[in-house]
């Protein structure tokens, strides 16, 4: 039994550390994001034209 809690602890401290690593790189990709969003309809704008 302490064996599976143990596997249990590490499991939810590692998911814990995997939804704070995602969620700052998350935070950091938007600006990169709208960038190319924004590009992208530049782009295709010209081409309309």
């Amino acid at each position: 039994m302490p064996d599976t809690l143990e596997s249990l602890l590490w499991c939810a401290a590692l998911a814990t550390w995997l939804m704070l690593f995602f969620g700052i790189i998350g935070e950091r990709l938007k600006p990169v994001s709208k960038l190319l969003s924004h590009l992208l309809e530049v782009a295709f704008r010209l081409r309309a034209k």
